[in-house]
């Protein structure tokens, strides 16, 4: 690696890769480069979050710490690692130097990236870096992608499932005593091969692979979504477990008709409420928002969730010590142009958006088409996996016809049916009710912390309307420290760190994650160059309360009136 002057008057390094010399950057004309990354973040807001892939001489960072106020936070990713080791203790505080590594670059991406932020991220690949450095590029891009895709996904279903979510959540409360702990069957079924069945286009041929080893089948944990509940009763084939987790009633539509089934039923606050309802079989509690709201549950650990049912499936399986893990009717693409499994299709399922904009590889090599919400479905598994790779108690085995699934090798299911000895018998299923929850204190909680709430919005909305009211234009630095408008200013936005940072908030579910979105978005817009004056202003700062505490007023009305309804459905 050596430095070199630019022709205008810059440095660049050149380094030496498989055998050839490379410039990091344009030698004629690296202000052309360093141009190129502040066009991109030429409209950063005051919050945002910027990673860079490349730092080579560093010869932006000057400018770069003009343009940043102290809320942003930029990562760069350097993939060669004596110009990480040169510089690694010469950047700014509000910038950070990363070494390249897959493992730490996806914890970053996690820890930083989430629904509040997804319009808020920047990216910039300096010089020539993309090019040198493809392979990290690539897969630099590709966690990206799928971290934006996960939080975005996350916010989409915060917006479209807000109500449903509210109403399961207060209806399903009321069960939450009759049912037991999914933590009680922790290894219940140590090694004992389990059969995840799914409902992709791949279940026709799985299930009459099934058929001809019917009796092997009871030597199997099966489990399955309520999607394919129906194909597999038809066929004689009784699960051991079914789980729900979808809110929509299309998921009461789909198990209508095996509410008498008895075998347990598995779920989570949001599940669909009538379902939970009106089934007769033992009901298995998955917590996951209780758990982060009632203290006596805080000790107890979800289920993954990666956007399909299955995930879920696969999760409690392993969680009861399952293996090998064998996946069926899991595609994850069209196979044979279709989005269901024939048997397992329903009515409503023409409404499903079958736009084919992927192609991704089958579990034989070939191109098969896919859609990117699929195939974000099946990157997520790949992750879940991949957690379990080094580990030797789990296998996992894709039976399925779809798309390939790393870490699970491919096996036609028949083969493993026909050839399997299984040396472990599972356990039954034993109801404990062991959830002691009382549904009208929570319920009572929740009431008395939107009560709340709405007091300290009232008094948000009182104190900015007495700012803007006397027009008085001041700078928050400027005054003492006993300013009587800089007190309220205080005072409101310890309302608002009180409200976004509380617990009990998150009973409101998709209605706390769409404002908390929105507002971040709309109201508290402010560009990096003008974080320090409209932060100071008085009236801006005043005009940006009054609407946050009258949107937030609005929305916690919105969340008691239906919660009071869905109580008089299902309370009295």
């Amino acid at each position: 690696m050596k430095k070199f002057q630019s022709l205008d008057g810059y440095h660049v390094y050149r380094i030496k890769k498989d055998h050839k010399y490379f410039f990091l950057a344009n030698r004629l004309n690296y202000k052309q480069e360093i141009n190129h990354l502040f066009n991109t973040l030429d409209d950063i807001r005051y919050d945002s979050l910027i990673f860079i892939f490349g730092l080579d001489t560093g010869e932006y960072l000057n400018q770069l710490k003009k343009i940043i106020c102290k809320n942003n936070k930029v990562i760069i990713f350097e993939p060669n690692k004596k110009i990480f080791l040169r510089y690694s203790k010469e950047l700014d505080d509000k910038i950070q130097l990363v070494y390249f590594d897959e493992k730490v670059m996806k914890i970053i991406f996690a820890e930083s990236i989430n629904y509040k932020n997804i319009n808020n991220v920047y990216f910039h690949s300096f010089g020539q870096y993309e090019t040198i450095y493809k392979k990290e590029y690539d897969v630099l891009i590709e966690h990206l992608n799928a971290t934006l895709i996960n939080a975005s996904s996350q916010l989409s279903l915060a917006k479209r499932f807000k109500e449903v979510f509210l109403q399961n959540m207060i209806a399903n409360l009321k069960i939450l005593n009759e049912t037991t702990l999914i933590q009680s069957y922790y290894h219940r079924n140590l090694n004992v091969p389990a059969l995840v069945i799914s409902a992709g286009p791949s279940l026709d041929k799985n299930i009459q692979e099934m058929l001809l080893f019917r009796d092997k089948l009871k030597e199997y944990f099966i489990i399955t979504g309520s999607r394919t509940v129906g194909t597999l009763v038809k066929q004689g084939i009784i699960p051991d477990m079914i789980v729900s987790v979808d809110p929509i009633d299309a998921n009461y539509d789909m198990m209508k008709d095996y509410l008498h089934l008895d075998v347990p039923l598995a779920f989570y606050e949001y599940s669909n409420r009538f379902l939970m309802k009106e089934y007769k079989g033992d009901k298995v509690y998955i917590p996951i928002l209780l758990s982060t709201t009632i203290e006596s549950l805080s000790h107890l650990k979800g289920i993954y969730c990666g956007g399909s049912v299955s995930h879920s499936c696969i999760d409690i399986a392993n969680m009861m010590g399952c293996s090998p893990i064998i996946l069926v009717g899991q595609d994850f693409a069209y196979t044979d142009q279709k989005h269901h499994a024939k048997s397992a299709s329903f009515t409503f399922d023409k409404e499903l958006s079958q736009f084919l904009k992927l192609k991704v590889k089958d579990v034989f090599g070939n191109d098969i088409l896919t859609s990117p919400t699929l195939d974000h479905f099946r990157r997520r598994l790949e992750e879940y996996i991949d957690l379990y790779q080094e580990s030797k108690r789990v296998e996992f085995i894709n039976c399925s016809y779809g798309a390939k699934i790393k870490g699970a090798s491919f096996k036609p299911l028949n083969e493993i049916l026909e050839k399997e000895i299984i040396r472990v018998k599972k356990m039954s299923f034993q109801e404990e009710k062991n959830v002691a929850i009382d549904s009208e204190v929570i319920l009572d909680e929740i009431y008395q912390v939107i009560d709340y709430f709405l007091i300290k919005a009232d008094q948000g909305i009182e104190l900015s309307s007495e700012i803007i009211s006397q027009k008085q234009t001041k700078s928050l630095i400027e005054v003492e420290e006993d300013d009587i408008d800089l007190q309220k200013v205080l005072y409101m936005l310890t309302i608002i760190n009180e409200f976004e940072n509380s617990l009990k908030a998150r009973y409101l579910g998709g209605y706390l994650t769409e404002f908390l979105y929105d507002m971040k978005k709309d109201t508290f817009y402010m560009s990096a160059k003008d974080y320090n004056k409209l932060t100071s202003d008085l009236q801006h700062q005043a005009n940006a309360f009054y609407v946050y505490f009258e949107k937030l007023k609005e929305m916690l009305h919105i969340a008691k009136e239906l919660i009071s309804k869905t109580v008089i459905e299902f309370y009295e």
